[in-house]
Parts: C-alpha cells; structure tokens; sequence
C-alpha cells in the first residue's frame, strides 16, 4: 500500500489553526481526553514528520525540545540551515521532495503545518488525507488553513469521529484523473 500524506491538525470552529500571532495556546486549554487518544493512534500510524520552519520553531518553544525525535523529520525552509536535533532542513523543491519521499517504502506521512506549505503540496496534488479536529472554541481572527490560491478542491468525507466535545473529520482529497 502507498503512503499517504495526511494533514492532520485542530481547527476553531470559525476556522482558524491558529490565533493572528501564531499561538495554539487555546488548545491546550480544552478537556480533550478522547482527543488524545485519537492524536496517539494516529501517531502510532506514523514514521515521518513534514512540516514549515514557523511551525517547527513555534513546536520547540512549545515542547522546550524537539516532540517528534521518533520519527523521520523534515522542516521546510530557505532559511534555517541546521538543527540541534534530527530534523532534517530542505531547502530545495518540497513538492519533488515529497514526491520522492511518498515513494520510498513506510508507514504514512503526516504533514503537521504550514499553511503555505500544505497549500503547495494540494495544488501538486500529494495531500491524500485531512483528519481535521474541530475544536468548541470561536477566534475571530487567525491564520488560516490554507494559503491563497487554491479552489475547487474536491474532499470526500470518509469518517465523522465525536471526541468529547472536539469532532474529527476525515476526508479523502480526490485528485483530478
């Protein structure tokens, strides 16, 4: 079976992955139990981690260390060269990179942000799956899930999964034949 490149993140109800400084600190403050469960059996489904350098620097100052040193792990970036940890920094093209990665032998591929980044790799058609967990809370404003440019992406819902007061949507993104 290929691997496939899931998006999974939480999301406000309004819309947002985040508040207008890049904060997620709202999420921590949500009774999410079953929510956890779920984030540990995806986790588990795992073996490499994609993600932009604004969302790899945010989760170091969050975690105070690197949170995902079991897994595989690349970070998107023209500007950060090295890390402390065993991330990986590609600079180069992320949609042929990517491409490349899909096509070696492992579990699935789990693209944990950037909204520029996830909006590259739908328009070159490698996103096979969003898991977005919609959390009881309204921002106002924030950052986004997905960058401009994009339309008439197709999704197909596949599960509906309740988690306490957070529910998991999971769509399957339908590529154009």
């Amino acid at each position: 079976m290929a691997r496939k490149v899931i998006l999974y993140l939480a999301e406000s109800l309004d819309g947002f992955i985040a508040e207008p400084d890049g904060s997620t600190a709202w999420l921590s403050q949500l009774a999410a139990t079953e929510a956890d469960d779920a984030y540990q059996r995806f986790y588990a489904g795992i073996d490499t981690v994609l993600m932009g350098r604004k969302t790899y620097q945010r989760a170091l100052r969050l975690a105070g260390s690197y949170p995902y040193s079991d897994k595989e792990s690349y970070v998107f970036s023209t500007t950060l060269h090295d890390t402390d940890d065993p991330t990986t920094v590609v600079a180069g093209n992320v949609p042929e990179f990517v491409r490349q990665l899909k096509a070696k032998k492992g579990k699935d591929i789990w693209l944990v942000g950037g909204a520029d980044i996830f909006t590259d790799l739908l328009k070159a058609g490698l996103v096979d799956q969003l898991i977005i967990t919609i959390a009881p809370v309204l921002l106002g404003d924030g950052i986004s899930l997905v960058a401009s440019g994009i339309s008439d992406v197709d999704l197909h819902l596949t599960q509906v999964e309740p988690l306490g007061q957070l529910t998991a949507l999971h769509y399957d993104v339908h590529q154009p034949a």
